[in-house]
């Protein structure tokens, strides 16, 4: 299989729920409406930002057949098709390629402690499906850190055809984008960090914070892209602030993504259990902080 075109910034998406907790279609379709908008390549559905492990397998199927209608084909397309079992997530990757999406992206399996062997006929049993795959690194989410001799391995698959990596260690990181990069697409996970692996060959960014605000996202990849470096340094302390910021609010990223959502006026709909709502103190810090950064008056222009 040739080298995936797959780049730019893919938003890793919420799901929208209703207060009741059902998928709420109508503000997911508009958030994707707001996406191609602000000029997002693709998105990644159901993945953690999108809480896949409180859906059931139908629902996660109901996800990707409107994901795939409100695109239009006009962005990527990508399922999150992860799961502890072998046999749920074979399922899953095979449902998604019938709903038709352009691929999918799978975590390693978290909690079993499996060995380099298992890890990489894993990733080779579900490349069988025929589906274009992104393999997921996300060491703290799974307990598993694939290195570049890891992924390497996985990538012998045709099917595998790009990587997201959420490691912390960018050595690590260049590492696997010098090794693989002539045959897979490489996404970082940690937006912070798109400008050190852009210029070492990575090609996208996929996003937890293009929720919040994906225009900033993508001025900031093109301007590194581009090498124009005073729009890149605008941008990037910006994520770098927001980004740093979210951490301190003492709940779910997914939570506080949501609650800045809501404030900012964009369809991320209400967070499902296990997670709570955000609490009152934390929708006021959260809105001052986003006051602070100006993101409020800026985002108007965004919201449709």
């Amino acid at each position: 299989m040739a080298r995936t075109e797959w780049n730019g910034v893919f938003p890793a998406m919420v799901t929208p729920f209703a207060g009741d907790g059902s998928f709420d279609e109508a503000s997911f379709r508009a958030i994707i409406e707001l996406y191609i908008k602000e000029g997002v390549k693709g998105i990644v559905v159901t993945g953690s930002t999108g809480e896949w492990y409180s859906m059931s397998d139908a629902e996660r199927a109901t996800v990707w057949e409107a994901a795939v209608d409100a695109s239009a084909r006009h962005i990527t397309v990508i399922a999150g098709t992860s799961a502890v079992g072998t046999r749920e997530a074979l399922a899953l990757t095979r449902n998604a390629k019938v709903v038709g999406v352009d691929g999918c992206m799978v975590l390693a399996r978290g909690g079993i402690f499996a060995s380099r062997k298992e890890v990489v006929t894993y990733f080779h049993t579900l490349a069988g499906v025929g589906l274009p795959i992104m393999v997921y690194n996300n060491p703290p989410r799974t307990g598993v850190n694939m290195d570049a001799d890891l992924v390497a391995e996985i990538a012998k698959a045709d099917e595998i055809v790009s990587f997201k990596d959420s490691n912390r260690d960018l050595y690590s990181a260049s590492e696997i984008i010098y090794r693989v990069s002539d045959k897979l697409a490489v996404f970082t996970g940690l937006e912070p960090y798109t400008s050190s692996v852009l210029p070492r060959g990575a090609v996208g960014v996929v996003s937890t914070i293009s929720n919040i605000w994906a225009a900033n996202m993508v001025s900031y990849y093109n301007a590194v892209v581009n090498g124009e470096s005073t729009t890149a340094v605008k941008d990037q302390k910006l994520i770098d602030q927001i980004y740093h910021f979210l951490p301190t609010l003492g709940a779910p990223a997914f939570v506080s993504v949501k609650a800045a959502m809501g404030i900012l006026g964009r369809p991320g709909g209400e967070i499902r259990l296990p997670h709570l709502p955000a609490e009152a103190p934390l929708i006021t810090k959260l809105s001052a902080e986003l006051h602070r950064l100006k993101m409020i008056d800026a985002n108007k222009t965004y919201i449709s």
